[in-house]
């Protein structure tokens, strides 16, 4: 599991999938990742996304707000099938767009990947036009590279090597004193 100041990142559990289904079917969260989705394309992208935790130790998360226990959203790694390369997805529910926690989720797994799976660089992809997306990316470190095709579309692709987090976060630390994220190895 991995905590940050005002979220928990558990793996899913069975009881999650009204709530991911909820989200996976709201047009409004999934217009830049791919069409609504019904309950079954729900449970099965649930399985697909908790598959690999037991081989690889990488996956998506249930996002929980720690306030209310709400099930918000997902944040995770996974491989992305075109190149490999290690990938950091994430998604939040509406009513909780514009306070950071997005990144906050996303930043907790940097950590988890460069901390624990001592991965030397951490990809991201997405629409051009999803300038939230995008935001998020550029608030983690990560630097735009090109414009390529993954998941059947033409998507910007960004990334952030160990390097390069290691001094955002020393950079951080000096300035703040504090540490956004705590690391557990229940993962």
């Amino acid at each position: 599991m991995l905590e940050t100041e005002r979220l928990i990142l558990r793996r899913f559990a069975e009881n999650d999938t009204d709530a991911v289904f909820a989200l996976r079917r709201d047009a409004e969260i999934m217009h830049f990742i791919r069409a609504p989705q019904n309950r079954q394309e729900s449970v099965n992208w649930l399985k697909m996304v908790s598959s690999l935790w037991e081989t690889e130790k990488i996956g998506f998360c249930a996002v929980v707000e720690k306030q209310s226990g709400a099930l918000i959203g997902w944040c995770g790694l996974w491989r992305l099938q075109e190149t490999g390369e290690t990938e950091i997805g994430y998604a939040i529910a509406r009513r909780f767009w514009g306070k950071s926690l997005g990144s906050e989720a996303a930043g907790a797994f940097l950590a988890y990947g460069f901390e624990t799976l001592k991965l030397d660089k951490i990809v991201a992809v997405a629409v051009p036009e999803n300038t939230a997306s995008r935001r998020v990316m550029e608030k983690l470190g990560m630097t735009f590279d090109y414009i390529g095709e993954f998941y059947g579309r033409d998507l910007v692709h960004y990334s952030i090597s160990r390097e390069s987090w290691v001094e955002s976060r020393e950079k951080e630390s000096s300035s703040s004193g504090s540490r956004l994220s705590t690391l557990d190895s229940r993962l």
